[in-house]
Parts: structure tokens; sequence; C-alpha cells
């Protein structure tokens, strides 16, 4: 004969069928917190027998390490003042003060072996027969927790080894401005929260030239820090190839080298680049870009010159030719390279800091010294960003030909 589940509701059958198969250790305590009733999960979370809880206090019957240690029942022991259960469960029986999802990360003795477990549990007040009594629900999360841990220790290795590579990465910057005749140079470098893919120098390629470069690699991470740092060592070795020969390559003709050994199929990734020669002697600037943010002059009484020579992204063609434009400068010329950092650092509305922004900024600083431009850019974006943290790079270099 079938059992009605309306009547299934009402009946004993239906609670213990219910307690029976849920994955939950549930109790009852009573005022001195010893242990009435419970349901198979229970027995299964501490291995032990049904006889082995009957009438015992909760410490007792579960193998807390300070019942054990003390041989003391719930309540008796000299942690019991600080245990966050027992609290709960007299909040719940005099107070009426249920708790919900409470944490105990504790030691267990259980069959006489100490195990480290992550509970949590909830506790309802509860009333049989004029007696004050308290629900208790447990769950064991030590899985759970022992994965966080595990992946809080993985994540904490991979944030150190970052950190690692930001130093790397970082240490190939240039640490001090070189002392090259006719030239003054400043630079300001703010990474983001994430390793990044900025990466920029100064190069003396002969007593009359430097070479300068800045070059942004599409994305953040470790991949796009390899690439720049390989970027850097590939202009670096290039630097020290041609410093054999009778002709300095032109910019063109490095950014066409780069292009080569950077292939997207290889990489699987692209960057872009503003390179530059500067004769210190003569004051000639030869430069080009692929992809990258056009460098800005600056001259006295004039408004900002965007020298736009532009290209593609290294890595995208293989076949791409770049080409390069000649200035002659003046004394007291600024050549001012940045990356996309700058003008897409965000205020609290989300707006941009933009081109016009920036350039506005150029022209009002193109009298100041190389120093004081780099200070009052960087002030300048961390008074519109409110100090928060830039999403991308912040990288930029200001080159100033003294004649």
């Amino acid at each position: 004969m079938e059992t009605c589940i309306d009547d299934l509701r009402e009946s004993t059958e239906f609670l213990n069928l219910l307690l029976s198969n849920i994955n939950s250790a549930v109790l009852i305590v009573d005022e001195n917190l010893q242990i009435h009733q419970f349901n198979e999960f229970f027995v299964e979370l501490f291995d032990s027998s049904l006889d082995s809880y009957v009438e015992k206090s909760f410490g007792q019957a579960t193998g807390c390490i300070n019942a054990v240690m003390e041989n003391k029942p719930c309540g008796k022991t000299s942690h019991c003042h600080s245990c966050i259960l027992r609290r709960s469960l007299i909040e719940s029986m005099v107070e009426k003060v249920p708790g919900d999802k409470l944490t105990l990360e504790r030691i267990f003795y259980i069959n006489g072996e100490a195990k480290h477990k992550h509970l949590e549990f909830s506790t309802r007040p509860v009333y049989y027969r004029d007696q004050k009594l308290t629900l208790v629900i447990i769950y064991d999360i030590t899985d759970i927790e022992q994965k966080k841990i595990e992946l809080e220790a993985k994540q904490q290795q991979i944030d150190e080894d970052l950190k690692a590579a930001a130093g790397i990465q970082q240490s190939l910057l240039p640490s001090r401005s070189p002392d090259i005749p006719n030239v003054n140079i400043a630079w300001e470098f703010e990474p983001c929260g994430q390793i990044g893919g900025d990466i920029f120098n100064i190069q003396l390629l002969d007593k009359d030239k430097i070479g300068l470069y800045m070059l942004d690699v599409c994305g953040h991470g470790v991949s796009a820090s390899l690439i720049a740092v390989s970027a850097s060592q590939f202009l670096q070795s290039s630097r020290d190839f041609f410093a054999s020969r009778p002709e300095i390559p032109t910019p063109g003709a490095v950014l066409d080298s780069l292009n080569r050994a950077f292939p997207f199929k290889r990489f699987d990734s692209f960057f872009s680049i503003a390179y530059a020669t500067l004769d210190f002697r003569k004051g000639v600037l030869t430069y080009s870009c692929a992809g990258h943010p056009p460098p800005v002059l600056l001259s006295k009484n004039r408004p900002p010159e965007i020298l736009d020579q532009h290209g593609p992204v290294i890595g995208m063609n293989d076949q791409q030719a770049f080409s390069e434009t000649q200035k002659q400068l003046v004394p007291g010329d600024k050549i001012v390279l940045y990356t996309d950092g700058i003008l897409e650092c965000r205020d609290s509305c989300a707006g941009i800091f933009g081109k016009d922004r920036f350039y506005e900024t150029l022209d009002a600083l193109s009298s100041r010294s190389v120093t004081e431009i780099i200070g009052e850019v960087t002030a300048g974006i961390k008074k519109y960003t409110k100090g928060s943290s830039p999403d991308d790079d912040i990288s930029i270099m200001v080159v100033e030909y003294s004649g």
C-alpha cells in the first residue's frame, strides 16, 4: 500500500527519512550542552558509534581537542569562554538569538587521531515539553577550506613570481639619466596592478647619436612582459651589432628588423613602438612609429607639434617597410615619448584623460625643464584619477636638445 505524500509530511517517517539522507549533521543539545538526538551524518562526521554520543557534552562526544586534552566536558575547559559554538548555543537557548552559517576551525580527536576540521554551523532555539533546547545543523566544509588554502598558496606563489618578473622588467628601464652632451632627459614609469608590457630606454649609438624608444605590448601579464623584455634585448643586441658598422640603422630599418623578428604567428601578440635617433651634435631628430601614439615636439612660443610618422603595429605584416622623417631641432626643443596608458587614465565617472587634455598640459609646460614636465604631467594624472591605480602602465619620457 502506497503512502500518501500529504500523510508522509505529517509523519515521523518523513522526518526520519529526511534526517537520514541530509548531508549535514543535525543534533539537539540541552542547556548543559549535552547531546540528546542526532542524525546518521553526525555519526559519520565524527566517525564514532551511536552509544558514544548519548548524554555526553558536545566536546566529549566529538573529541574536541580542548575537552580531550583537559578531560573535561563543554563549559569546563579553559578555552570554553572563547568558543564560538558554545556562545552561539547559549545565545540561541537563553536569548533566543539564532546563529547563521558561523564557522568553527578546530582539531577533533576521531578514533584517537587528531583531525583538523573546518565546520560551518547554524543554531536555532527549540522547546520540547517546557525544556529549552537548541537545534544545531553542522556542515563539514573541510575539503572546501583546504582547497581554498591550497589556491591561496598557489596565488601567493604566482604573485611573488609576478613581482619578481616586474622587478626584472623594471631593471631594464633607465636607472639614471645618461651623461650625454646637449641632452637632458627625464622619465616616469608607473606600473598598473598587474605586470604589463611597457618598456623604454635611451641608447648611446655612437659618439654623436642616441637612440630613444617607447614600446607597449598589447595586453598584460607574463606573456606581454616577456615580449617587452625580448624586444628590449633585441634592440640592445642590435645596437651592439651595428656599433661596429660605419652606418647607424635608421629608425625605419630598426622597425623593419623588429617586424621580421616578432611576427604575430610566432608570438600570438603584437606591440607598438615609437623609435627615434637624435644627433646631439647637430640637433637632427629622425623618427618613426609603428602603431604607437606619436611623439610630441615642444618648442618655445609654439603649440605642440605632433610627429605623426605612422605605420602599423609590429608583428601584423612581416612584409611591411617602415619609413622615417627628420626634424631639425633648435636649442630648448623637447621630445615627449609616452604610452597610451596616459591617454586612457579614467576618472570616477569613467571619462578618459584623453589626447586633448594631454596636449593642453604639455603646451602649458613647454618652457619648463624636463623634470618639471614629468612631475606636472604625473601630478595632473593623479589629480584627474583621484589617486586611483591605473588600468594600464603609465610611461612617459621627455628629452631636451639644449644645443
